[in-house]
Formats: structure tokens, sequence, C-alpha cells
């Protein structure tokens, strides 16, 4: 890291908590923590973003965990936000390990909750899958699990549309069209989005990799999961041509774990956390106590 690095324009998420910039990979995971001296018999929440999305996503849910008594860890997906953009990849199971590597370097090794938006759900799957023992429960925020049929025409339109030269217009466009229900404050995210990508070129190139990244291999570990899973999804996410379908269908596949609920928040799109923030934490504190990991 050198001393001209620009950093997210945004306020850091805990003002009493600490900002990590993690060495991983020959490059940095950044990620914020709660509580770094929270007791062992404190609950943690692991927060992901989605793709070209930054760890404040959780900027409402955060407090809101914290509050209820979680230690609170919200990362940047490598490439994204303060992580760096020198990776040598950007896959479902780099991703998926950032979150192994993070936990280590914390010495946690009690299961954590796992909040998945977007393509991070996916990544949920592979760490419940192959590190059952660190993953405690699974909430899926308009998550993605598996390849859709439209990847077929859209993948190969990523490395045109996200490039160096008019990438990051494209993405900004495309993150506003993804909410239903926007927040009062997403003009200002939106630039502080806008900011970060015209720093570092490379932003905009990593969107593509990342849309390419296939997610079949978690696909194919989805009956692996005995973890619990809370399926939050927006009954309007333009991202479905029909979110409750995909709904069904994801939960029917979850044959093995251990408890999986359905919840479908009216009226929001991708980002049902950021659009409808208590109605999530709500639903999230109730699947949380059904599945004896807060209690009642």
């Amino acid at each position: 890291m050198t001393n001209s690095k620009i950093y997210i324009t945004l306020p850091r998420l805990f003002a009493d908590g600490a900002f990590v910039e993690l060495p991983v990979d020959n490059s940095t995971i950044a990620f914020e923590d709660s509580n770094p001296t929270a007791s062992l018999s404190t609950p943690i929440a692991y927060c992901l973003p989605g793709i070209g999305d930054f760890r404040h996503s959780y900027r409402f849910l955060a407090p809101i965990l914290q509050h209820a008594g979680f230690r609170v860890i919200a990362q940047d997906l490598r490439g994204f936000g303060d992580s760096s953009t020198t990776f040598n990849n950007y896959t479902i199971e780099s991703i998926a390990l950032d979150v192994i590597t993070v936990l280590d370097s914390l010495h946690i090794t009690q299961p954590v909750v796992l909040f998945a938006n977007s393509l991070a759900a996916a990544c949920g799957v592979t760490l419940a899958a192959e590190h059952p023992h660190r993953i405690a429960a699974i909430i899926s925020l308009g998550g993605f699990f598996r390849d859709m049929p439209k990847d077929k025409y859209f993948r190969p339109l990523t490395y045109l549309l996200f490039n160096r030269l008019w990438g990051q217009p494209v993405w900004i466009a495309a993150y506003k069209g993804f909410f239903a229900q926007p927040p009062s404050d997403l003009p200002t995210y939106a630039a502080a989005i806008k900011h970060k990508m015209l720093s570092n070129c490379a932003h905009a190139g990593i969107i593509g990799q990342m849309i390419r990244a296939t997610k079949e291999h978690a696909w194919a570990k989805i009956n692996a999961v005995k973890t619990p899973v809370l399926l939050i999804m927006g009954s309007r996410d333009p991202d479905f041509e029909s979110p409750v379908q995909e709904t069904d269908f994801v939960a029917s596949q979850m044959s093995c774990s251990q408890l999986v609920v359905k919840s479908m928040v009216d009226g929001a799109g991708h980002y049902p956390h950021v659009e409808f923030t208590e109605e999530v934490a709500r639903v999230t504190m109730d699947f949380l106590r059904k599945a004896s990991i807060l209690p009642n």
C-alpha cells in the first residue's frame, strides 16, 4: 500500500471499531471490526457486499446488529472498496477463502452468521459446505447461488461494457437501477462509488471478471449445506425474472439444511437490507431465534 491510495469517501461504519487492511496474496483485504476486544461468547455477524459495492452496503443494518449484541465484521470484497485490485483472480472460491483468512487473522474459531448479498451468497454456500464449523447460518440478501440462463449472452458483453474507458458510468447506471426503493442517501453513495472507480480504473474490469465468474462449483455443493439458511429476496429484484420462483427453487435444493426459511420483502429490489432495513432486521432476528442461534 502506498500513501497515494485513495480511500472510500464515506464515514467508517463503526466510530469506535477497527479498520484493517489485511495482506492477502500480495494484495490486501479491507474490513471493519465493530468490537475487536469482544469476549468469545459474543455472537459474530460477518457481512459481505455484492459486486462493485462497498462494505457500507451494511451502513443501516450493521448498527442494528451491533445494538442487538453482535460483533460485526464488514468486509470489502477483493478488488472493491478499500481492498486492493491486484489479485490474480476473482472467483467465488477465492472470495470465500478470503473470509476464512480474515477470521483466522482475528483468531475467530467460533461459527459466524454470514450475511451475503448478491454473488456473495454463492460464497456462503462454498463456506458452509467446505468449512461447516465456521458458519453458524447464512443470511442471503438477493442472493445468486447458480449461473442463470441469461449469463450465456450477458457474460461475453461484459468485456465490452466493463472496461477502463466507460466501465465506470455503465456500472453506476446499472447499480442505481438495482434499487426499487432507493435510500435517501443513494446520490451520495453512488458518488462515492464513482469517485473510487475513477481513482483506480481496474475496478471496472474486476466487475466484469466477477460477473463472468461461474457459480456452478458452489451450486454443486448446495446439498452439502447443513447450516440454517434464511433466503431474503426483494419482490421487485430486477436481477431475477421471478424472485419468488428463484427463491422457491433454491430452497427446494437445500435438502440437508437444518432449517430453510424464505422471506419475500414486498417492494424491495436487489438490496433489501438497504431498502427495507427494519423489516430485514426483524426477519433475521426471528430466524436466528428459531434456529437457536440467539436466545428467545
